[in-house]
């Protein structure tokens, strides 16, 4: 037997905020033109769904279900709607000029013939949706086979696989591609793919266990956190809910053959040559000064294709394009912080100067080239220059 409980009561009122918060907050994100781009779309639809799953409960726990029976199961008949939608908002996030092609809508196809399965309850008229749902609650299943529930898992867990690979491929791209990561785009990503990884576990429960009250809870709680999640992220972080930086840029599979073809062609001589014409930039111009430089960027002023670019820096210099640009800066920065010049320079100060963005990125980069902080490493010079004019 499910409990659900009825009344005002501490749970029912975090559910009401949930509800509240996953109802506004999606037709926020998918009405309001100013942010409105695609993948927030795709989390507006994540919202409205999570919250179909927790309208049926709550409404109970108000005693307001009888008068909205039709909102019962919505949330289960649209299971093979959130997988797609998960990983079209991943793809939207990371993809440049992202489109829906289409091939995309095929994943819609187990929707289709889910939504063809469940028209005889669809059309059932109200009072037997909620003689159902009162079964649910006093005996913990809905009388649907269980194999229905195992092919709901198997199919959220596979678009879990997707979203996260689709991530790693991302984090992996603004690795060689971009000087600066701004974590937070990156750990939002992981959150929310993480996140969904719950629900996706509390249904395997419910699939084996018969519904039963553990495994329902976690769903619900999951479901919440991720909705309150959502609100948080928009408070402190509103930028990520525009577009995301240094997108990957989509490549047909011609495109990436012959990209393969031309780098596998390119001779020792004429890799040196464009090392040295690369070094020579960088050494004069001190572009790695610039917090936002981009490999695509550097790539137009060095007059050097981008895959060829990529290519020579992790041959020839045996570095990533990120640990290439931060090379400099940290000795950009070891030069300031041993200058009695820019000894006014907080640390800070001097990592925006040698053009880092954060501080975390800074300290990071400093100690994996020098294997010691910057504050030690400017202490050192200041103990040298006391211990001079002592002597």
């Amino acid at each position: 037997m499910i409990q659900y409980i009825q009344g005002i009561t501490f749970i029912n009122t975090v559910v009401t905020i949930g509800l509240f918060l996953g109802l506004t907050l999606g037709s926020f994100l998918v009405f309001k033109k100013s942010y409105k781009h695609k993948a927030n779309l795709f989390l507006g639809l994540i919202l409205f769904y999570y919250t179909l799953f927790l309208l049926p409960p709550y409404l109970y726990g108000a005693r307001l279900l009888e008068f909205f029976p039709h909102v019962i199961r919505l949330g289960a008949v649209l299971a093979f709607v959130a997988g797609p939608l998960i990983l079209f908002y991943v793809l939207a996030c990371t993809q440049e000029k992202f489109e829906m092609r289409p091939w995309l809508w095929l994943h819609f196809i187990p929707f289709a013939f889910s939504l063809f399965y469940d028209i005889p309850f669809l059309l059932s008229s109200g009072a037997e949706k909620y003689a159902i749902f009162l079964n649910f609650v006093e005996h913990g299943t809905y009388g649907r086979p269980p194999l229905e529930g195992i092919l709901k898992v198997i199919y959220q867990f596979i678009y879990f696989v997707l979203a996260l690979s689709v991530i790693l491929r991302y984090r992996k791209h603004i690795n060689t591609t971009s000087s600066s990561i701004d974590q937070a785009y990156h750990r939002w990503l992981i959150f929310f793919s993480a996140t969904l990884l719950f629900p996706t576990i509390a249904l395997f429960l419910i699939a084996f266990a018969n519904y039963d009250y553990i495994p329902i809870t976690v769903l619900m709680v999951t479901l919440l956190l991720f909705i309150f999640g959502v609100y948080v992220a928009l408070l402190f972080k509103p930028e990520i809910f525009q577009a995301f930086p240094n997108q990957m840029e989509v490549t047909t599979e011609e495109e990436e053959e012959k990209r393969k073809y031309e780098s596998s062609n390119l001779q020792d001589g004429q890799k040196e040559k464009m090392v040295q014409k690369l070094l020579q930039y960088v050494e004069t111009e001190n572009p790695y000064q610039e917090a936002e430089l981009t490999l695509a960027e550097l790539s137009k002023r060095v007059n050097i294709p981008t895959h060829y670019l990529s290519q020579i820096i992790n041959e020839k210099i045996n570095q990533s394009f990120l640990e290439f640009i931060n090379s400099y800066r940290v000795e950009a920065a070891k030069k300031m912080l041993a200058s009695d010049k820019y000894e006014h320079y907080t640390i800070i100060a001097v990592a925006f100067e040698a053009g880092f963005n954060s501080k975390t990125a800074f300290y990071t980069a400093f100690k994996k080239f020098t294997d010691t902080t910057p504050s030690k490493y400017r202490k050192s010079f200041t103990n040298s220059s006391l211990g001079k004019v002592s002597a």
